[in-house]
């Protein structure tokens, strides 16, 4: 009987970490080139000097508990998405973004883009009704076509591993 328990509740707890992946992160976070961009200047993230050259690029966004609640209603509601899909992460990249010149400190999600295992740029993301970026480098930006952006985040996958490590 102890052993169909103890049974039992390890087969929950994986279970969990599979629903909602845990995440682990080892990165140091270091300060990206910095870029002059001016008010309402409009720029891709290929602009961004640590996304120019990515090869073999993965990006995962790991979204926030109270983010989920209210992120658009295309977007799968799952705590991490990813994409290493090359055309897919190729319109992330090309897509159009404009630089507010302003600060938004209360988004919680992120987005991490890899490039042959390196992480190379980290952002915050939001994907509600008002989307956008908001990272050292881009200060807050939204997207041009809101709903090309939105498109393109709600193809990314579901994250399959219990544990992501970020490094």
């Amino acid at each position: 009987m102890t052993k169909k328990i103890v049974l039992s509740l390890f087969l929950l707890v994986i279970g969990y970490f599979f629903y909602t992946p845990m995440i682990i992160s080892l990165a140091a976070i270091k300060d990206p080139e910095s870029i002059n961009f001016k008010p309402d200047q409009i720029f891709k993230l290929k602009d961004i000097p640590e996304l120019k050259n990515s090869q073999n690029v993965v990006v995962y966004i790991v979204l926030a508990h109270e983010d989920r609640k209210n992120i658009d209603s295309t977007i799968p509601k799952w705590r991490v998405l990813q994409s290493s899909n090359s055309s897919l992460i190729e319109n992330l990249l090309n897509c159009e973004f404009k630089y507010n010149s302003a600060d938004v400190s209360t988004i919680q999600s992120k987005m991490y883009v890899y490039s042959n295992n390196t992480l190379v740029f980290e952002s915050e993301i939001s994907l509600d009704k008002n989307p956008g970026l908001q990272n050292k480098v881009t200060g807050w930006a939204t997207p041009v076509d809101h709903n090309k952006f939105l498109n393109i985040i709600s193809q990314f996958d579901r994250y399959n591993l219990p544990v992501l490590i970020i490094k």
